[in-house]
């Protein structure tokens, strides 16, 4: 009885769940097979063993369904982890690819999107079509450089990138002028709010790890790109106190 319930169990069934979970109620109140009548008696007339039973049987189902919503629904939260190659080992978090902080070159158009680019692309199809007449310029994407000396990177660096899933959690936040997480919420990286500089072309914010680290080979070199400027905060519209006037901002990361 107990084996034909147990697969449907481990795959998150609900029914294979309460089924077993009857079953428990029942064994634990007539005994195993093979149990004489006097051990019978002494758990039936033992209400307090009775409760420690049933509680243990609910912390194990519990632990079964989360373990079970995790391996079999899919979950899992997604995010990208600035200046750093790889994800942290936290909350159970795997690192989906490293690669290349992209993003348009400071003094131009294109996209204003911080973009993770994987180290190993992918080429379009030979047939992909040609520019025409109408539209003879492309957009492009360049790499990433520091603006700043920090501990283990310096100005002109190349900035790594890591694509994340948390795989035990459903949501991810990246939180500006934080260094920890709501209640409940569980802390993936912390770090500094990063942009173009305020006379530059627009970019997103992002949180750049507080640890940053850089692309090997390419210490210092100046082609610029994406440039990662710390922010600072200006008062006027935005109140003072409780920020500070050219207060660098921090960020956090959390997943729940």
């Amino acid at each position: 009885m107990i084996k034909s319930l147990l697969p449907g169990a481990l795959n998150g069934d609900k029914m294979s769940v309460l089924l077993l979970y009857i079953l428990w109620i029942n064994l634990a109140t007539f005994g195993w097979a093979g149990h004489d009548n006097k051990d019978k008696r002494l758990l039936l007339s033992d209400p307090q063993m009775m409760q420690v039973q049933l509680q243990e049987m609910q912390r194990r189902i519990q632990a079964l369904e989360a373990q079970t919503s995790v391996r079999g629904s899919g979950n899992g939260a997604v995010y990208t982890i600035w200046g750093r190659a790889s994800c942290p080992a936290v909350n159970g978090t795997a690192t989906l690819y490293s690669g290349i902080t992209g993003g348009g070159m400071y003094n131009q158009g294109s996209g204003v999107t911080t973009l993770c680019l994987p180290h190993n692309p992918d080429s379009l199809p030979a047939d992909f079509p040609a520019l025409t007449d109408d539209h003879p310029g492309p957009a492009y994407i360049f790499g990433a450089e520091y603006q700043l000396n920090y501990k283990n990177v310096a100005y002109d660096d190349d900035v790594p990138c890591a694509v994340c899933h948390a795989q035990t959690s459903t949501s991810a936040l990246m939180i500006p002028a934080k260094l920890v997480c709501p209640q409940t919420w569980k802390l993936q990286y912390s770090g500094f709010l990063s942009a173009e500089r305020s006379d530059y072309k627009g970019s997103d914010y992002i949180c750049v790890d507080l640890n940053p680290e850089y692309l090997e080979g390419t210490r210092a070199v100046n082609a610029d790109g994406r440039l990662i400027f710390p922010v600072q905060a200006r008062c006027g519209s935005l109140p003072c106190p409780p920020y500070k006037e050219k207060q660098y901002v921090s960020c956090v990361v959390c997943a729940n």
